[in-house]
């Protein structure tokens, strides 16, 4: 088995697609992160001529650090290599370990897209660790669109059923996004990161993802419009059989309606139609566990019919391991800020 660097887009997005990766592992979505200064590098593993692993490495320089490598949702093997032996893996992260060990890299971070109980037990043997914290999430709920839409919407629960209904009847409308409202899903973004207490993408960047998937064929942009106001919207990447929920927002009056049942209810029959195999709602929280921040997000997704993948969560291949852990503490050290500057501001 060789580790090729692979130039060929079309064959690039032809073995990820089929070997059941992500948007985030495909061509455009290199392209993408790159017009925002993350250098790329595609490496597959090839058994002859044929391809059987693939993974897309984003790079970018850390001030003060050095370079640090990422490869969202991958790298990208067959659900059967996954489940057998991973044998394509070590020649490829090899192949990645000597890129990033030649440039001075601290880490490369790999958060696979394979719900395989296994892979994790794969990545440790081969000397990964478990990271800190996860980039994508570590749990995901999906719905399998290979049904009559009609049995679709009897797998919804008999109250998001309704709400899928009530919406409709209240005049809530789906139609394409463009580009005037990208502005006003930020704002509805940042107001719902607010109140659920995460990070959220600003406008420019919205606009340039929105701008891509358009120009790619690779999503949609999607507004709930009702009496002539855009009361919520959601952006949906789409590559090879997964169709996924990227960002979705609402304001007050979408929440009243139920328009968000309604928008991803489209969304998912949109995606049948382009003939995706299943629908990612993406991240949930903990299974079972009414206390977890994302709870009230977990039984939305969970009202859909959808199906929990646990996935194996963020790994680290580390190059530089001193280096490394400073880049821990600086990133730990981040995170606490804003509190720490709330409790001076705001002593008890």
């Amino acid at each position: 088995m060789r580790v090729a660097v692979c130039t060929d887009r079309d064959a690039w997005n032809c073995f990820v697609a089929t070997a059941g990766g992500s948007l985030l592992q495909s061509w455009q979505w290199g392209e993408f992160k790159r017009c925002q200064r993350w250098d790329v590098l595609r490496l597959v593993a090839l058994e002859g001529q044929e391809p059987c692993a693939a993974v897309q490495v984003l790079a970018r320089v850390i001030p003060f650090c050095g370079a640090f490598f990422y490869a969202p949702e991958g790298p990208v093997l067959s659900a059967q290599d996954w489940a057998a032996s991973a044998a394509p893996l070590p020649p490829l992260l090899a192949a990645v370990r000597r890129q990033g060990r030649s440039c001075g890299a601290l880490t490369l971070r790999v958060d696979p897209l394979t719900a395989e109980p296994r892979a994790g037990e794969a990545l440790s043997a081969l000397g990964l660790r478990r990271s800190p914290e996860n980039v994508q999430p570590a749990a995901t709920a999906v719905v399998d669109l290979d049904k009559p839409e009609d049995e679709l919407l009897a797998r919804l629960e008999k109250g998001a059923r309704y709400l899928v209904r009530h919406s409709q009847r209240e005049g809530v409308v789906i139609r394409p996004g463009t580009e005037a409202d990208v502005a006003p899903f930020a704002c509805m973004l940042e107001d719902t990161g607010r109140r659920k207490g995460f990070g959220v993408r600003n406008a420019a960047y919205l606009r340039r993802l929105e701008a891509m998937l358009r120009r790619e064929n690779s999503g949609e942009f999607l507004v709930a419009d009702l009496g002539g106001e855009a009361i919520a919207a959601m952006l949906t990447g789409t590559f090879g059989p997964r169709s996924a929920a990227l960002y979705a927002a609402g304001n007050a009056t979408a929440r009243k309606v139920g328009a968000h049942y309604l928008l991803h209810w489209e969304a998912m029959l949109r995606a049948r139609r382009l003939g995706c195999r299943l629908y990612d709602f993406r991240g949930v929280g903990a299974a079972g566990d009414p206390a977890d921040h994302w709870a009230g997000m977990t039984f939305f997704k969970q009202r859909f019919g959808t199906r929990r993948e646990e996935l194996p969560g963020a790994w680290d291949d580390v190059y530089r391991p001193r280096a490394y852990q400073g880049f821990l503490l600086a990133q730990q050290a981040r995170r606490e800020l804003p509190a720490r500057l709330r409790a001076l501001w705001h002593p008890r």
